[in-house]
């Protein structure tokens, strides 16, 4: 009984320090609010690109497309995908060629809104039909529009935000997750 009342009058370590942990802990989220915990070494990359953004060396575009967390889609079809980014590729380079450099861009988005049109028609009748087992091509053909008409938004913004994207490794035919909040705004019925 006596160890009760000892263990109930005395203080612990806990209550002694309560209110200067209270303090500490109220300074520290104050001077890290909205912070995620990242390495030293991409905190220094983060903080390079804002400066180089800053000083007008590089594009702060930001693709609404693509999801900001750097983490790949896991259910992507990298060979279709990659297969489609090289199709883009060609494309772009084969009109910029023939057209020059001024008169390239309305004929490579007039393409891109073709392929992107083919490929939500097919989305649209797999969804009519009953998506069933043939879920994860329904999958692949939203990333597929996505990545396409990522493509457009940047060739409209020029070759700068291009770069940006790419440096950020933030193409969707690349592998970069899909917002899809922003997707299903541009395109609900898919």
């Amino acid at each position: 009984m006596s160890s009760r009342r000892t263990r109930a009058t005395t203080s612990s370590y806990y209550d002694r320090n309560c209110d200067e942990r209270k303090s500490y802990q109220k300074f520290y989220y104050e001077a890290k609010k909205g912070l995620r915990k990242v390495s030293k070494a991409a905190r220094r990359a983060t903080m390079g690109k804002r400066k180089r953004e800053q000083r007008g060396e590089r594009s702060a575009y930001r693709s609404p497309l693509a999801h900001t967390d750097p983490v790949d889609d896991p259910c992507r079809d990298v060979e279709t995908e990659l297969a489609l980014s090289d199709d883009v590729v060609m494309l772009r380079d084969t009109l910029s060629e023939e057209l020059g450099e001024d008169g390239w861009v309305p004929q490579y988005t007039r393409t891109l809104q073709h392929w992107i049109d083919k490929y939500i028609k097919e989305a649209q009748d797999m969804i009519a039909e009953g998506v069933g087992a043939r879920a994860a091509r329904l999958h692949h053909l939203r990333r597929f529009v996505a990545g396409l008409r990522q493509e457009q938004d940047l060739a409209e913004l020029g070759r700068d935000a291009r770069r940006a994207v790419v440096e950020d490794l933030s193409l969707i035919l690349w592998g970069r997750r899909i917002n899809t909040v922003t997707f299903f705004r541009l395109y609900p019925d898919m």
